[in-house]
């Protein structure tokens, strides 16, 4: 089952808060079998959002087979990408969840990101050696969807 899934937010402000207040205020082990059963605070919950209908007679859906689609998007460079990534992954490190954030260390020295703690600090994190969280390293390096030449390189630690 999904953890965020639609949820029913008609609730009057106030009890939401009330609610999200009585939540915060269990311990964490609690939280977190609440969570596991699908009752989640308010300011967690999954807003609704808006879906807009697709119109299959629309002209941008209207090319033949033999005309080939020009895109006009420029090219992104490596670097570009690079920089995207870099910043998507410290937005991730962001977070209050030492469960998770200890994976996102671990992902962003896998792939040997600019900003990465050091590998006995992250195997201090999961409780393991350093022998192993480079092992773990490697498992993610290799679960990537992309070619040899293509593939992070880590650099020496």
């Amino acid at each position: 089952m999904s953890r965020h899934q639609l949820n029913d937010l008609s609730a009057p402000r106030a009890d939401a808060r009330s609610f999200d207040r009585w939540f915060y205020s269990l311990p964490k082990r609690q939280q977190e079998q609440l969570r596991d059963a699908n009752v989640l605070p308010y300011r967690e919950m999954v807003q609704p959002r808006h879906v807009f209908e697709i119109n299959p007679n629309h002209q941008a859906w209207a090319t033949k087979p033999e005309e080939p689609r020009v895109e006009t998007e420029a090219f992104i460079s490596r670097e570009h990408v690079g920089l995207m990534l870099k910043s998507f992954v410290d937005a991730l490190a962001y977070t209050d969840n030492f469960r998770f954030r200890r994976h996102v260390e671990l992902t962003r020295w896998a792939l040997a990101l600019p900003g990465c703690l050091s590998a006995p600090v992250i195997a201090k994190m999961y409780g393991i050696t350093k022998q192993a969280l480079h092992k773990r390293a490697a498992a993610i390096r290799n679960a990537l969807p992309v070619g040899d030449a293509a593939r992070f390189k880590p650099s020496k630690r």
